[in-house]
């Protein structure tokens, strides 16, 4: 990056108080790994080849991460101490001290950090007291469920994971000027995406792409966010938040879903009208589990109709076990519709007839607002939104 940046290995080593023969090893070095010319040398010096433009634009995307780390690092470095100004900072370190702080964050402890890493405990130890040295404040606490991050080091830790994935993108952006789609696609799967919406554009993907792997994450709406954001997800695919939740992360609608009765195929009110919600508290509930938005505006309807949930209402928000919970009893959930399409297919559930006003919900993508996507993670883009424009919802009895 320097080299492109300040036009020459000469000036690149004045910069960085290197010698010329040290960067010239490490451009070589990069080249070797990468199996790419990164640089045309000729008798009027180093022009850069379009492979070394794309690198560049990777690595410089990088260290703007590990300039904002410095500069949100201001805010919790004492007073009297002081770390290296944000230029300094993204050349002066390096994988070594980044991974070795995310590893003993993820681990708790040095020792299973260096077994992760393959390397030895006092490497781990010296890489991380240098590294709290450069940027001037504790990183890391030892308690006594192990070590744990300071605020300092949750700071460094999203912004060193989002610098190493533009690194690690360096590869797959390479592949792709030879026409080769790669990489794995890390999509954070919520409820009402993960039944329909999301397993059919996958599909498609890997049938365009036959060398992706992708992988699916189910959690809670925050843990996705984190990983989001930190770049351990590519994108989150589900209900969305309003207002959005951070402003380092966009979201995109693409359908709006409702809640809806559910119940057992055969269930004693199946074909009875007029249905209202005192008549269906009477037969027990399973219903998502509360804090989240979907409880919550369940607490709404049944508040604003004057009825109180029953005290043996189950809370799950696992779908395979709401299914087992319905089709085993004559209990009700209200979920939506997208959630059952292949139980109301194969008439193991139904939706009773009774609408539930003002509950609709958006559902859509969230992605980070700076990220270059990868071609893998365009082209799930390209099938998301297409599938969406098809009746997901037609169901074949």
């Amino acid at each position: 990056m320097g080299v492109v940046q300040w036009g020459g290995v000469r000036r690149t080593a004045q910069k960085l108080h290197l010698t010329q023969p040290t960067v010239t090893r490490a451009v070589q070095n990069l080249e070797g790994e990468l199996g790419e010319l990164l640089f045309e040398r000729s008798s009027q010096g180093m022009r850069v080849t379009p492979i070394g433009t794309l690198v560049a634009v990777r690595a410089q995307r990088a260290l703007a991460q590990l300039a904002q780390a410095e500069a949100e690092l201001r805010s919790c470095r004492r007073p009297d101490r002081h770390g290296l100004a944000s230029h300094h900072l993204g050349y002066s370190l390096s994988s070594r001290h980044l991974l070795a702080l995310i590893a003993t964050a993820d681990h708790g402890a040095q020792s299973t950090a260096a077994t992760h890493l393959q390397v030895s405990q006092p490497a781990i130890n010296q890489a991380l007291s240098d590294l709290e040295q450069l940027v001037g404040t504790p990183l890391l606490l030892r308690a006594s469920s192990g070590m744990v991050t300071t605020p300092a080091g949750e700071v460094l830790i999203r912004r060193a994971k989002l610098a190493l994935a533009e690194i690690a993108a360096v590869s797959d952006d390479i592949a792709v000027r030879a026409g080769i789609v790669q990489a794995c696609v890390r999509v954070g799967v919520l409820p009402l995406s993960g039944t329909l919406l999301v397993p059919r554009a996958v599909g498609r993907l890997l049938e365009e792409h036959r060398s992706l792997q992708v992988s699916l994450l189910e959690g809670p709406y925050d843990t996705l966010l984190q990983d989001l954001r930190c770049g351990d997800l590519d994108l989150i695919v589900g209900p969305l938040r309003a207002p959005c939740p951070t402003d380092d992360v966009i979201q995109e609608r693409l359908f709006d879903a409702t809640l809806s009765v559910i119940a057992r195929k055969g269930h004693p009110l199946e074909k009875r009208k007029a249905l209202t919600l005192p008549v269906l508290n009477e037969w027990g509930w399973v219903l998502p589990r509360r804090g989240t938005p979907a409880h919550n505006m369940i607490m709404r309807i049944m508040h604003d109709s004057g009825v109180s949930l029953p005290h043996n209402t189950i809370e799950s928000n696992g779908l395979a076990t709401i299914r087992a919970l319905l089709v085993g009893s004559n209990r009700l959930s209200m979920i939506s519709r997208h959630q059952i399409y292949f139980e109301e297919r194969d008439e193991l559930l139904c939706v009773l007839p009774m609408a539930l006003h003002d509950t609709s919900r958006p559902i859509g993508i969230t992605t980070r607002v700076d990220a270059v996507p990868s071609a893998g993670v365009s082209a799930l883009l390209k099938h998301l939104r297409s599938v969406n424009k098809e009746s997901l919802l037609a169901v074949d009895v």
